[in-house]
């Protein structure tokens, strides 16, 4: 069996709930037969995370629109599903025309996530930037990380977030790298944290500038994991 993901299991089960909504061609009063349903979310499941990776690097490719998240990504599409397929009812005329729907979606996934931050005062998984840790040589797999270099063909920075430093507040010890450059790191003694026994230790990520390191809780909320804020 292939490897799935944990959003790709969300993904599975909200494409099987949403799949009940859409009607059968020759039957609209009908909905979908609940078999089509579980093979719509099996395939969602695996097919869908890899898909919205793909829009996202297509997107981030043409410098002129502004940066998305897979989450904006998602978030864009469930609402494009919910009136298309939900709002909708093919037993009777349109209400809402397509290119409302497409301004409704894309408004909703660029306007979404700000809202959440000025109402809670933290960013949200939906707002949050992919990381690229996997550029960062020398933190990977260290207790106490000091020595840490770029290894992508494009600048990055490098933070390191102390106790207390966590979403909304940026790292304070935070690096730039160029390509092929190394920085020194000074975790004063301190560790990584790690679940179970150092939860409170220090946190390490790395991000494409102008995004900014941070870190907050995971969502079982047992340890810290850095992140990527979006810039100001």
């Amino acid at each position: 069996m292939p490897e799935i993901s944990a959003s790709g299991i969300a993904l599975g089960l909200l494409a099987v709930i949403l799949s009940r909504y859409v009607p059968v061609r020759r039957d609209p009063s009908r909905p979908m037969p609940f078999w089509a349903s579980v093979l719509v979310g099996c395939l969602s499941a695996y097919a869908g995370p890899p898909v919205f990776d793909l829009v996202a690097d297509l997107w981030r490719k043409m410098s002129f629109l502004p940066e998305i998240t897979e989450g904006m990504v998602f978030l864009g599409l469930f609402m494009a599903v919910f009136l298309q397929f939900v709002v909708e009812r093919k037993d009777r005329p349109r209400r809402i025309p397509v290119w409302a729907v497409v301004v409704i979606s894309v408004a909703t996934a660029f306007a979404l996530p700000p809202l959440i931050y000025r109402l809670t005062g933290s960013y949200s998984a939906l707002a949050l930037r992919a990381d690229v840790n996997q550029c960062a040589r020398g933190m990977q797999g260290e207790t106490e990380p000091r020595r840490v270099s770029n290894a992508c063909d494009f600048p990055i920075v490098v933070g390191l977030c102390a106790p207390g430093e966590e979403n909304p507040a940026p790292c304070a010890q935070t690096v730039a790298l160029a390509p092929g450059e190394t920085a020194s790191l000074d975790p004063d003694g301190a560790s990584l944290a790690y679940a179970p026994g150092n939860r409170d230790g220090l946190s390490v990520v790395a991000c494409r500038p102008p995004n900014r390191p941070s870190r907050m809780m995971n969502q079982t909320n047992k340890y810290y994991v850095g992140v990527c804020l979006p810039a100001l």
